[in-house]
């Protein structure tokens, strides 16, 4: 069309067309090369000027296909980087969403190591509890054991009597009956002394000495060792009352030494068992009870040090507790101070505030709207911090109530831990003692006041509401006699102090809601 166009009008406007179009310049700067556009008759020629045209026309085609093709790429470029973008966020969010399953993996097997760390702690104390009332069940045997086998010599005994004495009634003969005669301990009648008869009646004696002596000593050698048994079993119940716990640390020296002093007890006692076979019966039973003696000592003394122990650490927790409580009511009283010179300031700053307002000339008007301002302003301020003070005086009346309660439980389960602790103490000395003769009857009723008192957990009676005299009365903080005055004299101080701080203060609200 163009080149229709030209041709049209080239007859009459050509020199503007060729001055318009085709000057030489835009030509070279195209690429294009020189073309002569003047004829032989001196004008301008037709053909090269189409010809260039139709060159610019294609150079243009093309430089707009290249440019629908950049445009095409750019496209796709963006939409590729989109896609691009968009896989990365699902990849992250895949990536958030497994970390997530992985921490509560994490979770899941932390809180399952340490259900069965609580498990295992639980099978040990089981176990423990298993040992001691094994210890607890042979101590009993064997206890019960020596105790039938005494019935059972006792019994023999008695046997052995009355077989005697009916052998006696047997063996006896009708004779004349003699009232008030002294005769002998058999009760035959006395033969004639001569020598045969009284070297009989020697060597019957020495006989019936010898054997009486061979049943004593067999007697007191069964005796004995079952005491030993009865003594060694005693003393393992005592080990394994006393013995160290792990979580115990610092108890672990005293129990060490008492291992120690039982171990010693024992290879003294040994000693002392092996040396009694030799010697009499007397020595080997102060020897034992010497023994015993010693080792309820060292167990005293044990004892008596782990109370003092256990004392020590409670005034220590006592003093932590009352540098504690000092620590924090001066902390507070240096709140107090700051508020104090907070409100202070706040009430200067009013006062200034009032003065100025009071000298500056103002309308009326003016003057009852910035009354109404200052009133609404301070009536919200003051209901906000009443409704602050109701709260925190509602707090601190129940965080009262709920440590009078704790500490007034606290009091009352201390009191039932140590009667359990004296009861239990009580009847373990009394079921452990081998020698005395207790009847049937309280043997049979010791077994189930032990298993009382050894599981017995004790139950908190139902309180009633506490007072503060109780509170006090159970932390020991009623003050002496003699510093009543000297708390009299700064709490008048005190109250003083407030009063006159805060006279400006009341005034100024008797100013406002006037």
């Amino acid at each position: 069309k163009l080149i229709v166009y030209s041709a049209i009008i080239w007859g009459v406007y050509a020199d503007d067309l060729f001055v318009l179009v085709l000057s030489p310049q835009e030509v070279c700067s195209l690429g294009l090369t020189g073309v002569s556009l003047e004829s032989e008759s001196g004008g301008l020629s037709a053909v090269p000027v189409l010809n260039l045209l139709y060159e610019v026309l294609q150079l243009q085609r093309r430089a707009q296909r290249a440019l629908h093709e950049l445009e095409t790429q750019q496209l796709k470029s963006g939409s590729d980087l989109e896609h691009l973008q968009h896989s990365t966020y699902r990849l992250k969010d895949q990536l958030e969403h497994t970390r997530r399953e992985n921490s509560g993996l994490h979770e899941g097997e932390r809180q399952l190591q340490l259900k069965i760390k609580t498990l295992q702690n639980c099978l040990k104390s089981e176990k423990e509890e298993v040992q001691k009332l094994q210890s607890i069940i042979s101590s009993r045997a064997t206890q019960y054991n020596h105790d039938t086998k005494r019935k059972e010599r006792e019994c023999t005994k008695l046997k052995e009597r009355l077989t005697q004495l009916l052998m006696d009634k047997r063996d006896k003969k009708l004779s004349i009956e003699i009232s008030n005669h002294v005769g002998r301990s058999d009760g035959k009648r006395g033969l004639w002394k001569t020598g045969k008869m009284e070297a009989r009646h020697e060597g019957e004696m020495y006989r019936a000495l010898l054997s009486d002596y061979e049943t004593r000593q067999r007697s007191l050698m069964m005796e004995n060792s079952e005491l030993k048994k009865v003594l060694q079993h005693m003393k393992e119940d005592m080990i394994t009352i006393l013995s160290p716990k792990k979580p115990c640390v610092k108890t672990e020296p005293a129990d060490d030494s008492l291992e120690q002093a039982v171990s010693e007890g024992e290879e003294e006692a040994g000693d002392r068992s092996r040396e009694g076979l030799e010697q009499s019966c007397e020595q080997a039973r102060e020897q034992l009870t010497n023994s015993i003696r010693l080792q309820w000592r060292k167990l005293k003394s044990h004892m008596e040090r782990l109370d003092s122990q256990a004392s020590l650490v409670a005034c220590q927790e006592r003093e932590g507790d009352e540098v504690m409580s000092r620590k924090e009511r001066e902390e507070e009283m240096q709140r107090m101070r700051l508020e104090l010179q907070q409100c202070k300031e706040f009430i200067h700053m009013q006062q200034q505030l009032l003065q100025q307002q009071l000298s500056s000339p103002c309308d009326e008007e003016t003057a009852a709207l910035l009354n109404d301002c200052y009133t609404l302003e301070e009536k919200e301020r003051l209901k906000e911090e009443w409704r602050l003070f109701s709260e925190q005086k509602r707090n601190f009346e129940r965080e009262r109530k709920n440590f009078t309660e704790a500490a007034i439980r606290l009091g009352h389960e201390r009191k039932t831990f140590e009667e359990d602790r004296a009861a239990w103490l009580k009847t373990q000395f009394l079921n452990m003692t081998p020698f005395v003769d207790q009847p049937e009857a309280k043997l049979q009723s010791t077994p189930p006041l032990v298993t009382k008192s050894l599981f017995s957990t004790p139950r908190a009676a139902p309180l009633k509401m506490p007072s503060t005299a109780d509170l006090y009365r159970t932390l020991h903080l009623i003050p002496d006699s003699r510093y009543v005055p000297q708390i009299i004299q700064k709490w008048k101080f005190c109250h003083e102090f407030t009063l006159t701080s805060f006279q400006p203060f009341t005034q100024v609200i008797y100013l406002i809601t006037r």
